[in-house]
């Protein structure tokens, strides 16, 4: 039997200086069966030459750039890689974060476990700040309800195996080999995972889920896609970290400092997007009925919607489109 090929898209918005290292984590990859599109969306600065020469460097047939004429926003860009990229699985690198080297590998084995054929993997991630220096080992929600990941807790018992070794001579951290993995089918709308540079999806899950507007969705397409998916098809959760997220000060969301505790890494105030969000996906939803129902059944499909009703709605009344899910 051959193993399935693998598309990448890279969207890269003014970021010289972590672009071409974002590149070559992809070329380091044990996993050789790829294809690598990277879509600069129209960079004011000098972007797009880095990445020509980055793969001027590789001399590496699988990569190629497109050059958007204007800047469309995360979903425009994105929406152009996946129109130059075939394979049945799919994974979005974004131009600042790095993937360790057995990445793609890791995750398409996930994918292929005999248990259950899942929508999309997702990993944990390590910190790292703008030179590349670890600054956290992990990101501590991860496969939690984020909201509730360290409520109650006065004294959280840490395993001595996710501890890791420091290596003075290589200047490096070892961790243990401990990779439990989780399957998650909830379908209600709780973040329990990083960022989609930690996911490998199915392609035909992304071409049913991807938002038809690139203006409404220039910040929050990862949001949209992510919850979506997990709505339609649930995830299967890598409980190790096989890449890491650059804190360098200038990024889109997470823009604190690393102050441990609890770990928040945006201190904006993003007002209601959050509701915004579930309402374009609940229209959504309503809107590609005939298309939702005919690939997921029309019983999956009500049971999403009410779901998606219930995640709208307060405490007090969310219980009623939950309970009528559950005799659809």
């Amino acid at each position: 039997m051959k193993l399935p090929k693998i598309s990448v898209v890279v969207t890269c918005y003014n970021c010289p200086d972590y672009v071409g290292d974002a590149i070559r984590s992809v070329a380091r990859q044990s996993l050789r069966d790829f294809e690598c599109v990277i879509v600069d969306d129209a960079s004011t600065d000098n972007s797009a030459e880095v990445v020509q020469r980055t793969l001027d460097e590789l001399g590496d047939p699988r990569f190629s750039l497109v050059r958007l004429p204007r800047n469309t926003g995360q979903t425009g860009a994105t929406r152009a890689g996946l129109a130059a990229t075939r394979a049945p699985f799919v994974c979005f690198l974004d131009s600042d974060d790095l993937w360790n080297q057995d990445f793609l590998e890791r995750h398409l084995a996930a994918h292929l476990n005999e248990t259950f054929a899942v929508g999309f993997t997702a990993c944990n991630a390590r910190l790292i700040d703008a030179q590349g220096a670890l600054i956290a080992g992990t990101v501590y929600w991860f496969g939690q309800d984020r909201a509730r990941a360290d409520r109650d807790q006065a004294f959280a018992p840490i395993d001595p195996a996710r501890v890791p070794a420091i290596d003075i001579e290589r200047n490096a951290a070892d961790w243990r080999g401990h990779t439990p993995y989780r399957l998650y089918t909830k379908r209600v709308v709780h973040w329990v995972w990083v960022s989609t540079s930690s996911m490998m999806f199915r392609r035909s899950l992304i071409d049913l889920v991807f938002p038809e507007e690139d203006a409404a969705f220039r910040l929050h397409m990862d949001f949209y896609i992510v919850v979506m998916s997990q709505m339609v098809a649930g995830c299967l959760l890598i409980d190790e970290a096989l890449y890491s997220y650059r804190l360098h000060g200038r990024n889109g969301a997470a823009d604190n400092p690393v102050l441990g505790g609890r770990l928040h890494l945006s201190a904006r105030n993003w007002g209601d997007t959050h509701q915004r969000m579930l309402d374009r996906m609940q229209a959504a939803m309503l809107r590609d009925r005939e298309r939702l129902s005919t690939a997921l059944g029309d019983r999956q499909y009500r049971r999403m919607v009410l779901r998606m009703r219930a995640s709208r709605m307060g405490i007090l009344t969310a219980w009623v489109p939950i309970v009528l899910s559950w005799l659809v």
